[in-house]
């Protein structure tokens, strides 16, 4: 039998022609991934493979926040293997590519939930629903921008798959292979990873307890070898995420989340209302009017899938089928109280005890498990569906075309038009009755068409273009042209180091895809962020939010803008926000079909020269800092005594001004050549003092001070030098774990 005429093979190709047509419209190109996916993660990923390609190290991206530490964000899917080997395949991936390489994990789980569903017992048809539903059902439709979510949800069943066969047959090469899946999986640093190792820690528990009878001694031995071999495996593929993560999780705004903060993304029961109508709360048309975002409370899986529960009673019968029922069962019933949050005491009591949880704030990820737990029972289920019974399909397919007419007259209220074109779905319904009624048809053309309108069903609601594409934001900002204007401006200053810019109030794409411009930001999307950037500047989790209130930086033009070298302001002049007056010293220089730039004419070079250094016992008041000549004093504002000490032992003799002759960079590093032919002079550089950045001159270590709120300042020898900045990531590590030996020394 040839390798294409293999039942395996053929279902595979069936749930691969489903996967397209799912997701034809962004696989072709015409849209992209919406959202977070285009806005945040695929300008994150380039920056890694880009990287990468020319040779340079993707540790530090300067391009967002004042410089931001990308090895440690555990969204940034560096150490993601599938994912980072398919973005450095072509030269420049376009985001089209990208949200190939995002779709390719989906189908890769829903291929494994095939298998599993097939290895349970369950027929191709059950499979396939099953399948379908891990792959677009709930929030796995509605939450396609959460792309590290997304990947890790992808490798889920992967995992599981492998699981169950190294318990079937305990061997160290099927070991290997579990222990590959499940690093791959804890390389994405997220809530869903952690909630799935809790999953599928208990189902290793529960079946090797069912499996251990059977086992002879050499079968225990080799369990125990190989799940030891596998759990190592798996730990030295997660480990460095894991812990460059949680050092800069300790210096971030989010070093331990208050349960107040889980508030805004805690479910409540109106969600499962969703399961029945999928504009039950208007999350597709009209305003929405149900707990935390719309996208976060979606759980439509479908009519069809819904119906086909009706056999789980047949599947309950079946002692294989039974067991994995039951798990899955439990898994969806816990995955409901951990999404209600706040809602139930369930969640409190687990943040309370269970390590981990405070690190979270979006008990809402919970519903990936229950989508999960759907498409096991609803496979399962579907297989018990007889597709010979005429009575049996009428009755489906009736109520189907019912239901699916109903759903389609929801989407509509007072406030926007009727979406006549989900009325597709109930029509197609109807056409499979007549269709699978007439004699002749075999059960394979039946499962078709049942197949097809779970399809049309998923295209019409979970997949009509709302939450699984958007407009190519990338795109749009290589058309900017006040990001043309500001890139070819800044090139032609000829300066040190590029200016950076200061978005205000602009389209999300001016956040992090500011790198594909070549422009330095002090502006970002994320939610994690350096606290002591936050501190002083108060970065935002994005652009379009309000100006954060923060002493230092009360507004735009303040002294800490300018310390940033932020000499460009943009703002968007389409959309509706607070006004902006420019500040003293702010002159437009660029007006474009859809934003203005202003020049800033008292930014300060990144690299400053001072020949005096002020001290104080507590940081400058706001008004005595702003009124800073900062090109001839800096503020020592030490990070600890040992700082201040050296830095003072230093002040007396290094005030001399330091001629700067010519500056290179990386992402990861710094290189200033300097002189200084009378003595000692001190060197201030706009970039942030982050653990694990170090400095040399020839070649010698050279101390780094905390200077002027959150930069790096150093006393640079009299003569002629190469001054070198560099970023160690495990350095990081170190530094973070000294500081946190020595705060809890002083508790």
């Amino acid at each position: 039998m040839s390798w294409w005429q293999r039942p395996g093979t053929r279902l595979f190709g069936a749930l691969l022609l489903i996967w397209l047509l799912l997701n034809l419209p962004v696989l072709v190109g015409i849209k992209v991934l919406p959202w977070d996916a285009s806005d945040q993660f695929y300008p994150t990923v380039y920056f890694n493979a880009h990287s990468l390609r020319h040779g340079l190290a993707p540790w530090w991206n300067p391009h967002i926040y004042g410089g931001y530490p990308q090895i440690a964000d555990p969204q940034g899917m560096l150490f993601s293997p599938l994912l980072m080997l398919w973005m450095l395949l072509p030269s420049s991936p376009g985001g089209t590519w990208f949200a190939w390489g995002v779709l390719l994990h989906v189908l890769m789980g829903g291929a494994a939930i095939l298998a599993i569903l097939r290895r349970t017992g369950a027929n191709a048809f059950g499979s396939l629903i099953g399948a379908t539903v891990f792959m677009a059902g709930g929030v796995a439709a509605s939450r396609i921008e959460h792309v590290p979510i997304v990947v890790a949800y992808g490798y889920a069943p992967v995992v599981l798959l492998a699981l169950r066969h190294f318990l079937a047959r305990p061997q160290w090469q099927r070991g290997l292979l579990f222990g590959c899946a499940a690093g791959a999986m804890l390389t994405q640093l997220v809530q869903l990873t952690y909630l799935l190792v809790l999953m599928l820690a208990g189902y290793g528990v529960v079946a090797t307890v069912a499996h251990w009878r059977s086992y002879t001694s050499r079968d225990r031995w080799q369990w125990c070898f190989g799940m030891g071999l596998a759990l190592l495996l798996a730990l030295a593929m997660g480990l460095p995420q894991l812990v460059l993560s949680l050092a800069f999780t300790a210096l971030s705004n989010r070093a331990e989340l208050p349960l107040a903060a889980a508030v805004p993304a805690s479910l409540d029961l109106r969600a499962f209302l969703t399961l029945l109508s999928p504009n039950a709360l208007h999350a597709l048309r009209g305003t929405y009017t149900g707990p935390a975002s719309l996208v976060e409370a979606y759980l439509y899986i479908g009519v069809l899938p819904l119906l086909l529960l009706a056999g789980s009673g047949l599947a309950w019968r079946q002692p294989q089928q039974r067991r994995q029922m039951l798990f899955f069962g439990v898994v969806g019933l816990i995955a409901t109280l951990y999404m209600l949050g706040v809602n139930t005491p369930f969640y409190g009591w687990l943040y309370s005890w269970l390590p981990g949880i405070k690190q979270f704030r979006r008990p809402a990820d919970g519903a990936y498990l229950l989508n999960f737990a759907f498409a096991i029972v609803v496979g399962l289920s579907a297989s018990h569906f007889r597709l010979d019974s005429r009575r049996h399909l009428t009755w489906l397919l009736v109520v189907a075309a019912v239901w699916l007419l109903l759903t389609s007259f929801a989407m509509r209220d007072t406030h926007t038009r009727w979406q006549t074109a989900t009325l597709a779905a109930s029509l197609l319904a109807v056409i499979a009755l007549w269709r699978v009624r007439r004699p002749g048809i075999t059960d394979i053309g039946r499962a078709a068409w049942l197949l097809a309108l779970l399809v049309v069903d998923y295209r019409c609601f979970n997949l009509n273009g709302l939450f699984n594409q958007g407009p190519d934001g990338t795109r749009a900002l290589m058309r900017d042209d006040a990001a043309a204007f500001i890139a070819n401006d800044a090139r032609a200053a000829g300066r040190l180091l590029p200016p950076r810019v200061e978005p205000v109030n602009t389209q999300p794409y001016w956040d992090n895809s500011a790198a594909f411009r070549g422009l330095h930001s002090t502006q970002g999307y994320n939610p994690l962020r350096y606290a002591l950037y936050e501190q002083w500047y108060g970065a935002r989790e994005s652009s379009i939010q309000s100006w954060p209130v923060t002493p230092y930086n009360p507004a735009p033009g303040s002294a800490m803008s300018a310390l940033l070298g932020a000499e460009y302001l943009v703002r968007d002049t389409t959309l509706k926000s607070p006004s902006w007056t420019p500040s003293t010293g702010y002159e437009r220089v660029f007006a474009g079909r859809n934003g203005e730039v202003w020049r800033n004419n008292h930014a300060y070079p990144r690299l400053l020269t001072p020949v005096e250094m002020r001290t104080s016992d507590a940081p400058p008041s706001p008004d005595v800092f702003a009124s800073t000549d900062f090109n001839q004093t800096f503020w020592l504002t030490p990070r600890d005594a040992q700082d201040r000490e050296l830095a003072e032992a230093r002040a007396a003799g290094c005030n001399h001004r330091l001629q700067l002759q010519d500056a290179t960079t990386t992402p990861t590093s710094l290189t200033v050549r300097t002189r200084s032919d009378e003595g000692p002079g001190w060197l201030v550089v706009s970039e942030l003092d982050f653990p694990g950045w170090r400095a040399q001159v020839d070649g010698e270590p050279l101390p780094i001070h905390r200077a002027n709120g959150m930069f790096r300042a150093v006393c640079v020898p009299a003569g002629q030098h190469a001054l070198e900045f560099r970023f160690h990531p495990w350095t990081m590590v170190a530094e973070t774990w000294q500081r946190y030996q020595r705060d809890a020394a002083r508790l």
